[in-house]
């Protein structure tokens, strides 16, 4: 039988999409996801969590990093779906839904320029500490215990699969970026409405489909 076709348990299933929501969102989230927030379709491989805050302080830190010239005061999430096609790993993209993002930002004044940015590929971990993590991570009460690492190097193959073919799209996202002089009564906000936001990458090519967005200021 292919590797790509292993009957993957669906406790497994439920794992792997519940990792890796967190292994690389829940460190920009407040709480750890739970399967009470994790909404499963295993039969179509998806699965989604509503109504997230955005943990603002980690953000900030990633901005820190990145040398942004501008810093989170707020930030909710109305849903997050990603989509794992089981069956056809390796003709169908994995995707990931973003909806109802709103982020309130500020300007923030930098007196060095560190612009040096370690990109997602130097935070990324290796498919195969993945899969262990994955495995060992122990489960809630109640999730039904997973079988016993069932096939580690298949599934770390399965994993490595998924994050090279991945499509994320952004829908209904507000960013609101506010600015109140100290030496004024009043300030000004600039609110950038982005409809549809996409970007597909996977092994041999990338492509990004630019947002439609309306901006608006507004008065303080």
């Amino acid at each position: 039988m292919s590797r790509w076709l292993f009957p993957w348990s669906g406790s497994i299933k439920k794992r792997a999409c519940r990792y890796l929501l967190q292994h690389y969102l829940g460190h920009f989230l407040q709480e750890r996801l739970s399967l009470d927030q994790l909404s499963l379709d295993l039969y179509n491989g998806s699965g989604d969590i509503k109504d997230i805050n955005l943990d603002v302080w980690a953000v900030n830190e990633l901005l820190e990093s990145l040398g942004a010239p501008l810093e989170i005061v707020d930030g909710f999430v109305g849903s997050i779906q990603v989509t794992i096609p089981w069956q056809a790993l390796l003709t169908d993209h994995c995707t990931l839904e973003v909806s109802g993002l709103q982020i309130t930002c500020r300007p923030k004044y930098r007196t060095n320029g560190n612009w040096e940015s370690q990109g997602w590929s130097s935070s990324m971990t290796s498919s195969i500490q993945l899969a262990q993590e994955c495995l060992m991570d122990p489960p809630e009460a109640s999730e039904e215990p997973p079988a016993p690492l069932e096939g580690l190097e298949m599934f770390a193959q399965t994993i490595e699969t998924v994050l090279r073919r991945i499509k994320v799209t952004f829908i209904d996202t507000i960013v609101r970026v506010e600015h109140h002089p100290l030496d004024l009564k009043t300030g000004v906000a600039l609110e950038v409405h982005i409809q549809r936001a996409a970007q597909m990458s996977c092994v041999r090519q990338r492509s990004v489909t630019f947002p439609s967005c309306f901006q608006q200021h507004n008065r303080l």
